[in-house]
Order: structure tokens, then C-alpha cells, then sequence
């Protein structure tokens, strides 16, 4: 096992791009005619609508409806929670008699954004007697700690509320309760064997759970505690969704399917944050330079959540939540530029830390080819390991667990690929490691040195055991081929309707087949990117595609190729066409 000390300043020079680039597999869904057919006559859309609506799972003209039009007047009751009404009943119960309120939440933005949703609507009603902790990543790590929780009963805290965190805490909610508070736990991650004992578990995967719909994230689930208390104590249902711009962004950051609740809570979210009132994402909104645009869920994963990931990974999570709850719009516009600040400075930390990890990886599979790659470093940033970690899973496609030692006891985070749930690796691995806790697709853990070789041995064997040789070859899934003829401004502007895009519904790719590429070139700095017109007999089409760049060698003017694209509107000087987006190309052999 190869561990690595101190990062020096990265120079990124182990191999040009397009070296890097690992081949992709095309898998487009299988048509089905007859059900396409009945979506089409009984939706009114169009047949390449249909069969991405039935790629999605839909099986049904009724589950379609629901999809497409889906509002808040869908959502589930919250009282389907068992424990829900004896969580709101005591929440009522401590604001009418005065005790003091804790709400404890997680550093990133799922958690942040829970903390500031419950403050936001509790606070004219418990005012003073509410307070919140959101615990320093890199001094006390994730989740309910005993300092925390011993210097709460210091302060006479008799309701503990844990969003985003709690679900594994058995220990610390027994300290908590020793200490006299009752405690309520919000929390979306997966549940333990062993469940804590506390006065209630809101948690949509607890085993047996009636509630409809288990991929809540964190805020989505305090929200529904949110709604459970409204209804008990008086806040009006505007008041309530108006904080629905928070969850929003929180369901898209914590990459949650968006289907069911969730599709209904990012529609309703993306339209609330046009008229926002919230003083801190007007701000936060400004400051990414999107004043002026139509928000989407591409803008709140890769502008707005890094920002206020940003905080948490450095430490400084307080920032995030000021932001928030702050009422005063220079205030508000203070703590975003710092926000940018502390997200430049994570960028620097990320970039230095991925190069270092990469040389470890190329090393590591230069000795051995391995389906996992566990990597270790001297003074890693704890902060940072998530993001490097889904860096090393794209470059490398494997699953990657990233560890930062601290003296002889390490932090780790672990990011997965299609097929490997990484939380069940880790349950099989679970005697090395000193905590764990997660989901599928991505996870955290504590480990002592001493553990790391026989750790990363049986991570790799468990790997072995699930993942064949097909499973390590990326795959890039389209939905219908279809003809370029087919690729319409009509077309591009039906898929909207299926918006908004995210995890299990994302963009739609299409596939062309057998199509000219007409004078294509590079374009945007050292040629980066690579534009051309794509023609067939009967249709012509503008294409982009953003970081292809380094295909134009293999390209020559009116070359056959296979497209893999995303339709969308480009509006160039007032006029409005289709354009192709391509995300892959395979030139066609003669």
C-alpha cells in the first residue's frame, strides 16, 4: 500500500488529456414501440419523448402524468413518518414552555442548508431559546460528538434536533439523554444494525418504514418535519414554502434521484429562487454572476453548492449558514464574497492534493492492475478528499477511497462507480475501520494506520467479488437514436419539459448514426473545444462539443461519425436554432 507525505505544488504533466481520455461504451436503451406508441397518443408528445420517459422507469400513463406535472400538492403527508407526530408534539411542546432548542446539522450543504430551513421558520417562535451547531470538519469530524453534545448540557439544552447526521450516533444520543434531553433525529443516510434509542427517527430507510418515498436528502427530510410542526403550531403554508428554495438546492448538491418528492420539491425550488426572498441567495447568486439568468439545476450544482461546500470543507461552515439567516442584503453580500474566497482557496487545496493522488494511483496500478484504488497521504486536507476522490474515479474509473492521516489515525472519503455500492463494501470491511457511514455512490470512514494495508486487501477482494471485467469500462447511456432530421429547435425545446435534470434524470443523449462532420476546428483557448456542422442527406445541424478539442486531429472535413448529443436551444443575436452538444463522437470506419 503506497501512502504519500506532504503535497509539493502540482505540476500537471503525467500525461496530455486525451491520453487520459478512457473509452467509452454506448449503451442506448431498448426501444419499446407499443408503449412509446401510447404515450405519444395519449401524452401528446412527441415518439423520442415517449421513449425517454419510459428510459426513465415510467410504465404508466398515470406515472407519466405524474412526472410531467407534479406539483406541491403532491407531496406526501409527513405524518406517514412513524414518530413524526411525537417529534412535532415535543418541538410544539418545548417552544410554548420555554426550553432551550438545539439543532445540529451536518458541514456540508444538505446540512447547512437543513440548519438554516428549521432556524428560518422556528425562530419567530422560540427566538431566543433556538440555537444551532454545525461541527468544525477538521477539529471535530462528521456528525453528534460527545464535546458537543457534553457542552450543550452545560447550557441547559433539553431538545436535541439532528438534521442530515444522527442515524449511527447510539452512543453520543445515549450521552445526550443521560444529560437530560430528548432527542430527535432527521437524518436520510442509511441506518445502522443497531438504531439509537431516541424520541423519534425520522429517517425514510429505516427498515419497514411506510412512509412512500426513501431518497429524501437531508434537507428534504427536515423540511417534512417543517411541514409537521406548521401544521401543529401555525405557520402558514407560504410562509413554509417559501424556504423551499433552500431544499432545492440542497436535493440537487446531495445528487438524490430527482423523481418522486424530489422532482416536485427542484421544480418548485428553481421557480421559488427567481423571487427569492432570502437575502443570502440573492447574494450567493450574484456573486457566481448569475443575476441575470434563468437558474437551473446545472447552476445550483456547479456554482451555488461548491461555494458553500467550500466552507465546510475549510472548517468554516459558519460562513454557510450566516449566509442564509442573514436579513441585511450588504451583510449578505459580505459573507458571499468570502464564500468565493474560501472557494478559491479550496480550489488551490483540491488541485495540489489531485496531483498528488493521481501519481499515487499511477504508481499503485503501475505495479498492479486492481479494480479499487485506497490512497493515503500525510497532511491530506480532510476537506477536500470527497471532491479529489470523484476526480480520481473519472480519471481512473474505479471505485477510490482517499485518506488523510492525522498522527496515527486517518479520515477517509470514498467516492464509487456505476454497480458498486460502496457502503455495502464497506459493511464487508467494517473489523478495519473505526467508523463508516454513507451510500451508495459515495461515503466517509475512520481508520488507524495500522489498519490501512489489511483494509485496502479486503476493499480490493470484496471488489473482485462484484465487479467483472465489463464493469470497469465506463459507459455513456443514451436514450434513442434517432435521425438528424429529427433534431429539431421543436424537439429541443420538448425536452425542457422534462427538466429539471439530475441523478436517474439526466440530460437526454441522443445518438445519430453515419453523419458528416463539415468543417470542424477548434475553438475557445489552445482550441479546447471543437465545433462543426454535423449533415446528413436531408438536415444540417450546428454542433459544440466542450473539451473535445484534442479529437480534431482524427477529424477531417466531411468525416463519418457517430454522435452521442445533447438537443438544445442556442439563441445567437435574437435567433433562436437547434444545436447539438456532444458529449461523444466515434468516427465511423470506411
Amino acid at each position: 500500500m503506497l501512502t504519500c507525505g506532504v503535497c509539493f505544488p502540482a505540476v500537471f504533466s503525467f500525461k496530455k488529456q486525451e491520453e487520459l481520455m478512457i473509452e467509452r461504451v454506448w449503451q442506448i436503451k431498448q426501444p419499446q414501440p407499443d408503449l412509446c406508441r401510447t404515450f405519444a397518443e395519449n401524452l401528446g408528445v412527441s415518439p423520442v419523448i415517449s421513449q425517454i420517459l419510459i428510459n426513465r422507469g415510467i410504465s404508466s400513463i398515470d406515472q407519466a402524468r405524474a412526472f410531467l406535472g407534479g406539483t406541491i400538492s403532491d407531496l406526501h403527508d409527513p405524518f406517514l413518518f412513524p414518530g413524526m407526530d411525537r417529534a412535532a408534539e415535543r418541538i410544539v411542546q418545548a417552544i410554548q414552555d420555554g426550553e432551550k432548542i438545539l439543532i445540529f446539522g451536518d458541514y456540508d450543504v444538505d446540512g447547512i442548508t437543513s440548519v438554516a430551513l428549521l432556524i428560518r421558520l422556528l425562530y419567530p417562535y422560540a427566538k431566543r431559546n433556538l440555537f444551532y451547531h454545525i461541527p468544525n470538519r477538521l477539529e471535530e469530524g462528521y456528525g453528534l460528538n460527545s464535546v458537543a453534545i457534553e457542552k450543550a448540557g452545560r447550557n441547559g439544552i433539553t431538545l436535541l434536533i439532528t438534521v442530515d447526521c444522527g442515524i449511527t450516533a447510539v452512543a453520543e444520543i445515549e450521552l445526550a439523554k443521560s444529560l437530560g434531553m430528548d432527542v430527535i433525529v432527521s437524518d436520510h443516510h442509511e441506518p445502522p444494525a443497531v438504531l439509537p434509542e431516541a424520541l423519534a427517527l425520522i429517517n425514510p430507510k429505516i427498515p419497514d418504514c411506510p412512509y412512500p418515498f426513501r431518497d429524501l436528502c437531508g434537507a428534504g427530510v427536515a423540511f417534512k418535519l417543517a411541514m409537521a410542526v406548521s401544521d401543529k403550531i401555525g405557520i402558514s403554508e407560504e410562509a413554509l414554502f417559501r424556504e423551499i428554495d433552500l431544499v432545492a438546492l440542497a436535493t440537487v448538491a446531495d445528487m438524490v434521484p430527482l423523481f418522486g418528492e424530489n422532482r416536485i420539491i427542484v421544480k418548485a425550488g428553481l421557480e421559488r429562487i427567481a423571487n427569492t426572498t432570502n437575502e443570502g441567495m440573492k447574494a450567493l447568486i450574484a456573486v457566481c454572476g448569475l443575476g441575470e439568468r434563468a437558474i437551473t439545476t446545472g447552476h445550483l450544482a456547479f456554482y451555488l453548492a461548491p461555494r458553500i461546500n467550500a466552507a465546510g470543507r475549510l472548517g468554516y461552515a459558519q460562513t454557510g449558514i450566516n449566509l442564509f439567516l442573514a436579513t441585511d442584503p450588504d451583510q449578505a453580500l459580505s459573507l458571499a464574497r468570502k464564500l468565493e474566497a474560501e472557494n478559491r482557496e479550496r480550489q488551490a487545496i483540491e488541485a495540489e492534493l489531485t496531483g498528488c493522488a493521481c501519481r499515487q494511483a499511477e504508481e499503485l496500478l503501475a505495479k498492479k492492475d486492481q479494480r479499487t484504488l485506497v490512497l493515503a497521504g500525510d497532511n491530506w486536507h480532510h476537506g477536500v478528499l470527497g471532491i479529489v476522490a470523484s476526480k480520481i474515479v473519472e480519471r481512473f474509473y474505479r471505485p477510490a477511497i482517499l485518506i488523510g492521516w492525522d498522527g496515527t489515525e486517518g479520515r477517509g472519503s470514498g467516492r464509487s462507480i456505476q454497480g458498486f455500492h460502496l457502503y455495502h463494501a464497506l459493511e464487508e470491511c467494517a473489523g478495519h475501520l473505526t467508523r463508516f457511514g454513507g451510500h451508495e455512490s459515495a461515503a466517509g470512514l475512520s481508520i488507524t494506520r495500522n489498519s490501512l494495508d489489511q483494509f485496502a486487501e479486503a476493499f480490493e477482494n470484496h471488489a473482485q467479488g462484484c465487479l467483472d471485467d465489463s464493469a470497469m469500462i465506463p459507459a455513456l447511456n443514451a436514450d434513442v437514436e434517432i435521425e438528424l432530421e429529427q433534431a429539431t429547435l421543436e424537439l429541443a425545446r420538448q425536452l425542457t419539459g422534462l427538466e429539471p435534470f439530475g441523478s436517474q434524470n439526466p440530460e437526454p443523449i441522443l445518438v445519430c448514426r453515419n453523419i458528416m462532420m463539415v468543417s470542424p476546428k477548434g475553438v475557445g483557448g489552445n482550441g479546447k473545444h471543437l465545433k462543426f456542422k454535423a449533415q446528413s442527406a436531408n438536415a444540417r445541424l450546428d454542433g459544440i462539443g466542450f473539451g473535445l478539442g484534442s479529437r480534431l486531429p482524427d477529424l477531417q472535413s466531411k468525416t463519418a461519425v457517430d454522435l452521442a448529443f445533447a438537443l438544445e436551444e442556442n439563441t445567437w443575436n435574437g435567433v433562436s436554432s437547434a444545436q447539438a452538444n456532444v458529449k461523444d463522437l466515434k468516427i465511423v470506419s470506411a
